[in-house]
């Protein structure tokens, strides 16, 4: 209120001058009346002003707060409007929000209800905001005496491939809702684990302060976390909620005042010799510019113990332009995101990957390499196109690879050294060196650990192989003998099944379910479905649609649609096994209808009168590895 009543007195005292000069020379009469018409309206607009409130403090969740030399994106604007344009239209921005009605994404016209981990959970919307009544998750996992509460959804994360959202747990502190909102394919309200990997136990989680502990440090702009010695209480601030201008090119207070001088501005324009008042990504080494996304999109942990306790306050003492190992360490293992060789098999740890690369270590391969954070002038394409992957223009294909291997240019050059035809997708550099071993927003990631193929490594690691993930019909003896026959490369130790069974196969049947997910994908994957045929797969992805994973069977059902059998059923991924048996068994009768049609496919278990081979399914499905696996992304 008293900045509006500041604005206001300006404004009146402002039309003194203004009303003095067209009263000169007038009557008394005109005079009086003219200037105690302005006393009046002076005196209404006062008035009125004085009755505008100022808006509640928010008490409820995390705020924005400038501090320690940071401006927000407010400031950046009006100087950059092209860039701050851009970045607007991205996921970045959006990736946390407060909560109302227009930045949830599902609607929630006439309520919502959303069964997730053997609770109810009921949205509304009550003016712009949104509420939920659950039981309360103070009374613990699955209590039969827990009441029925009200909270208000305070906080969303999200916005691109699936929204998350947060309560209040009392102040600042938040709570994760087991609920999830789904953007792509079908739009959807689901539970949470119909995203994500995590062990189908039926258990309520409430992810009590995860977001002021952990979510906080990648989706917001610097945040101050505010946590107090015993842990329990949380004043958390952010500069942003979400990802804004900041978080990429440092604290911008000092580059904001200096270039109020347009003198400053222009001349450094002129100059075209940048600006050190800012870190500006593209003018650092490879190594500084690429940190600067890798205080993301790494998987890393505090130095040491006075780190973590300065983070708890203020947050995380790195700037771009730093060196972020100077104040953290690189991890390279964990079942919840590794393989057991250390490559990344989850999302959002991309520079965990390009770090261990021969492109990186030895060349000056970087993340602004293949991608951009604002939308180049001149590119024809939809800025929602653009901002899905943040891809420089023409770095879907080869030219990622070629700007730097330019002798794979020469068409020859290229099928020399790939063995396949030019126009091919095995003639696609990424999918034999950054093929889908990464698992993340429902669908298989390209690894961004530059590699070669290697059958040795899916036997010891159980990750899948470029070439089986193309070839899905194919064994990892038929695999072998391709890479040994073209490059050299000494075939493994196989066992009878590894060399007679497609190593699709296994993975779907006996593989754990990080293992299921990606081959749920793969099945679904056009270059792949092209590669390998399709009329042996509607078995084993009726398999993978009864997964216990929700995650997994919705791949799978997403990947069934291109099946002929689809329309034979009605499939939902979230109704209970019992009636997910009966649901699909149908897709698998009429797909045995047609056994006729379909030759003998040993390796495939399609037996001599085209049927499946029930006897090896059963038996190699009993050697499941059916232990519990978190994929954290």
């Amino acid at each position: 209120m008293l900045e509006t009543l500041l604005f206001v007195t300006v404004l009146i005292l402002g039309t003194l001058p203004v009303l003095l000069r067209a009263v000169r020379g007038r009557s008394g009469g005109v005079r009086a009346a003219a200037f105690g018409g302005w006393v009046f309206g002076a005196a209404a607009l006062t008035l009125a002003a004085s009755a505008i409130d100022d808006p509640p403090p928010v008490l409820d969740r995390p705020i924005e707060v400038n501090s320690q030399g940071y401006v927000s994106s407010n400031a950046c604007q009006s100087c950059h409007p092209s860039e701050y344009a851009t970045w607007h239209d991205s996921y970045h921005r959006t990736m946390t929000q407060a909560a109302t009605v227009e930045t949830v994404a599902g609607s929630l016209e006439g309520g919502v209800t959303v069964y997730a981990r053997g609770q109810v959970y009921a949205l509304e919307a009550r003016g712009d905001e949104v509420w939920v009544e659950m039981d309360d998750p103070s009374f613990g996992h699955l209590s039969e005496n827990a009441p029925r509460i009200e909270r208000k959804v305070v906080m969303t994360t999200g916005s691109h491939e699936q929204q998350f959202f947060w309560t209040s747990m009392g102040g600042r502190k938040l709570s994760l809702l087991p609920v999830m909102y789904r953007l792509n394919d079908e739009q959807r309200w689901a539970p949470l684990d119909g995203c994500c990997i995590s062990p189908p136990t039926g258990i309520q989680e409430s992810e009590a302060a995860r977001w002021n502990r952990v979510c906080n440090r990648c989706h917001s702009t610097h945040a101050s976390p505010r946590i107090d010695e015993a842990g329990e209480e949380m004043d958390t601030h952010t500069i942003e909620l979400g990802i804004s201008c900041e978080a990429c090119h440092g604290p911008g207070e000092e580059h904001v005042a200096l270039n109020s001088d347009p003198r400053r501005r222009y001349a450094l324009h002129a100059a075209g010799t940048g600006d050190e008042s800012i870190v500006n990504p593209e003018r650092l080494d490879h190594e500084r510019s690429s940190l600067a996304c890798a205080q993301c999109h790494s998987t890393a942990g505090f130095k040491d113990n006075d780190e973590y306790y300065a983070w708890k306050q203020t947050g995380y003492s790195y700037r771009p332009g730093d060196d972020l190992f100077e104040t953290r360490s690189l991890y390279t293992e964990g079942d919840d995101k590794f393989w057991s060789d250390g490559m990344v098999r989850v999302s959002g740890r991309e520079f965990s990957g390009m770090a261990l690369s021969p492109c990186y270590l030895e060349g000056e391969l970087e993340c602004i390499s293949c991608h951009e954070l604002h939308q180049k002038p001149g590119d024809p394409r939809p800025r929602e196109e653009w901002a899905n992957d943040m891809l420089k223009l023409g770095m879907e294909g080869n030219h990622a690879c070629t700007q730097c291997h330019e002798e794979y240019l020469d068409e020859a050059t290229l099928t020399a050294h790939t063995y396949h035809l030019a126009d091919s997708s095995g003639s696609e550099c990424m999918n034999c060196h950054m093929p889908y071993t990464t698992y993340g927003l429902l669908k298989g990631i390209r690894s961004h650990q530059v590699s070669s193929p290697s059958v040795t490594e899916s036997v010891a690691h159980g990750r899948p192989n470029a070439c089986n993930q193309c070839h899905l019909d194919q064994t990892l003896l038929w695999s072998a003998k391709q890479l040994d026959e073209w490059y050299g490369i000494e075939p493994p130790q196989l066992t009878r099944e590894q060399r007679e069974i497609a190593a699709s196969v296994l993975w779907t049947l006996k593989g754990d379910s990080g293992q299921r997910v990606l081959m749920a994908w793969n099945f679904g994957w056009d270059e792949a479905r092209l590669t390998s045929g399709t009329d042996w797969m509607t078995p084993f992805l009726v398999s993978l649609m009864r997964d216990p994973y929700h995650a997994t069977r919705y791949i799978a059902g997403r990947s069934f649609l291109k099946q002929p059998e689809a329309k034979s059923i009605d499939y939902d991924f979230m109704i209970p096994m019992d009636q997910m048996l009966a649901r699909t068994m149908p897709a698998y009768e009429a797909w045995a209808r047609r056994g006729a049609e379909r030759p003998a496919q040993p390796s495939k278990l399609i037996t001599a009168t085209g049927e499946l081979d029930l006897e090896a399914f059963n038996r190699i499905f009993a050697e499941r590895d059916t232990k519990d696996v978190t994929l954290n992304e």
